[in-house]
This record gives structure tokens, sequence and C-alpha cells, in this order.
């Protein structure tokens, strides 16, 4: 079984992350993944300061969850938050972990999926948790077809409000998100990007109200621990 830590940006995310796991496992006979929480920041405001806070800020949060969890014996990362994996450099960081510990140590993100998505599609939205988390979607999507044309929205009350419990429906009318669903179809947008690991929380209401593709990359990041571990699915 792997032993994967669910990192997100607050106890809220965390849990989801460490919730979609376990509905993920009860695909196969038996569980493949362990899932371990560990948020990076006790609430919203909190992550949104580090998510702007220096390098060497983040760095050592980073390094202190990281190097607990290799104690343990973990080796596979799920970076269940698209605006933490905007704010930090996973990538290069996977690297030098690696070199450091002498062990092989993966992490998946949200952003890694986007450079594949920008392949498919001509104009895409993306609705995220802020314009920092949107900006680093898009470098990200242009990366693989600079031709690309994104629609992009940043919007923490969205976030705040589902850390709050609001029923999905009244999220949805409070935040104006049909009316943004709107603009980007008479954008010619051809998908709507779940650019905030929150929002599949809102995906049932979505639907109802969306007829643009719905893409949530946390599949394919799934897939893709999986596949790093030689599992067949």
């Amino acid at each position: 079984m792997i032993k994967v830590t669910v990192i997100a940006g607050t106890p809220v995310d965390t849990q989801m992350g460490v919730d979609f796991i376990r509905r993920k496992n009860s695909s196969f006979e038996k569980p493949v993944a362990e899932p371990r929480y560990r948020p990076v920041s006790e609430n919203c405001d909190d992550q949104v300061r580090f998510q702007y806070s220096d390098a060497d800020t983040k760095r050592r949060r980073i390094d202190e969850i990281f190097d607990s969890e290799i104690e343990e014996g973990v080796r596979d990362f799920f970076i269940y938050c698209n605006s933490l994996s905007g704010a930090f450099d996973f990538d290069s960081y996977a690297a030098d972990k690696s070199e450091e510990t002498g062990c092989s140590i993966r992490i998946y993100t949200p952003l890694q999926i986007y450079r594949d998505l920008g392949q498919r599609f001509e104009r895409i939205g993306v609705v995220a948790a802020n314009n920092l988390s949107a900006h680093n979607i898009e470098e990200n999507l242009l990366l693989t077809n600079d031709d690309l044309y994104v629609i992009g929205s940043g919007n923490m009350a969205v976030v705040r409000s589902i850390e709050e419990g609001i029923e999905p429906e009244e999220i949805i009318r409070r935040c104006g998100l049909g009316h943004m669903i709107e603009y980007m179809k008479a954008c010619g947008c051809e998908a709507l990007l779940l650019g905030c690991t929150h929002f599949p929380y809102l995906r049932k209401e979505l639907d109802k109200i969306c007829s643009l593709e719905i893409i949530d990359p946390a599949d394919e990041m799934f897939a893709g621990m999986l596949r790093a571990n030689g599992i067949d699915f």
C-alpha cells in the first residue's frame, strides 16, 4: 500500500484530500493508498499570508512537514491545493529533497496536470481561490499551448464559504458563479477548470447550471501516483 501524505492549505481542504483518496480506494478490491493528514496553515487567512510570504519562510514550513513525514517512511506527497502548488516550486523541491535524503521523493500537484490540459483546448475558463493561483494556473496551461486563451477568476469568498459549510447552491448564488460561467461561455470558453481543491464541493450544483466541460485535476493526480508506484488500474 502507498503511504501518501496529503498536504493542503487548511485543515478543511487537507481533510477533503484525505477523503478523496479514501473514496478512490473503494474502487479497488483492497485499499491501494494510506492517506496521511498535514495542513500547512490553520485557516484561510493564514494560508494566504503563507502563500505571499518570502521564499525562506515557505521553505522552512515545507521542510518541517516533509522531514517529519519522510522519517515516517513516506515517499509520496499529494498536494491537494491549487494555490499552494502555485506558491511553491514543488517540482524542484522533489529533486532537491531526493538528493538530500537519498530517497526517491515523488510529489503530485495540480499544476503538473494543467501543463497537459493546455493542449486540449483553445479557450478555457479558470476559477481559482485567489489571483496568485489563477496566474500560476494560466502560466502552466500556456507552457504547452501559448495560443490558449484563458479567462480567469480568483475569489477567496467562495473558499471561505465552503470552509464555513454553507450549502453549495447558496454559495453559487451569493458569489455570482452562475453569472461568471455565462461570461466565460460568452467569451468562447470550451471548459471550466476548477482551480481550487475546495471547489468539487460545488460540483453537483455546478453541473446543473454549467454546460461547459468541468475539469477537476485530482483524478489525474491520483492516476499519476498509481503509475509511479507500478499499480495497474
